[in-house]
C-alpha cells in the first residue's frame, strides 16, 4: 500500500529529478520540505531535523543555509534548486539515489559542479547512485559502469571506459 511505499521512498531510495522546480512544492519553504522528509524517515525532533536540514544545505553548497532554509523554491536559481533537491534525496540517508537527468536544465559549468557534488556526497554517505541520462559526457565523468538501453532493453553493459571506447552497439 501507499504507506509502505512512502517508508521506502526517501529512506531506502532517494530521487533526484530533471526539473528541480517541479520536484519542490512551491507552497512550502525548502526547510519545511527537508524537515518533513527527515522527521518522516528518521527518529528526530523537529528542532534536530531542522539542524540536519541546515547541515544538508551547507553540504550541498547553499550559501547562508541558516537563512536560506526559510526561503521558497522560486527564490533559488536553477543550480541552487538542484542542490536543494540533492539535499532532499540524501536527507534520510538512503542506500540508493536515483538521479534522472539531474543536469539537463542547467548550463555546462553548473552541470559539472552538480555531478561532482553528487559523487562526493554519495561517496561520503555510502549511497549508491543510479544515473539516468542521454549525455555520454556526463556518464564518462560520473559513472563506473554503464548500461546502454535501446528500445526499452539493455543493449550493452559494462565498465564506462570499455563501452565508450569500444561500443558493441551502434
Amino acid at each position: 500500500p501507499y504507506d509502505d511505499m512512502r517508508k521506502i521512498r526517501g529512506r531506502e531510495i532517494g530521487a533526484i529529478f530533471q526539473d528541480p522546480l517541479t520536484s519542490l512544492n512551491p507552497l512550502y519553504t525548502v526547510g519545511q520540505q527537508l524537515v518533513e522528509t527527515v522527521t518522516t524517515h528518521l527518529n528526530m525532533s523537529a528542532a534536530a531535523a531542522r539542524q540536519r536540514a541546515v547541515e544538508l544545505l551547507e553540504a550541498t553548497g547553499i550559501p547562508a543555509a541558516e537563512r536560506r532554509i526559510d526561503h521558497y523554491p522560486h527564490q533559488f536559481s536553477g543550480g541552487m534548486r538542484q542542490r536543494v533537491v540533492i539535499a532532499l534525496a540524501l536527507a534520510a540517508q538512503p542506500k540508493l539515489v536515483i538521479a534522472d537527468e539531474p543536469t539537463t536544465a542547467l548550463d555546462v559549468s553548473i552541470q559539472a559542479q552538480i555531478i561532482q557534488l553528487l559523487k562526493r556526497l554519495c561517496r561520503e554517505r555510502g549511497s549508491a547512485v543510479m544515473l539516468i541520462t542521454h549525455d555520454m559526457g556526463v556518464i564518462a565523468e560520473a559513472c563506473d559502469r554503464v548500461a546502454v538501453m535501446y528500445a526499452g532493453r539493455i543493449a550493452e553493459i559494462g565498465p564506462v571506459h570499455a563501452v565508450i571506447h569500444v561500443p558493441a552497439h551502434p
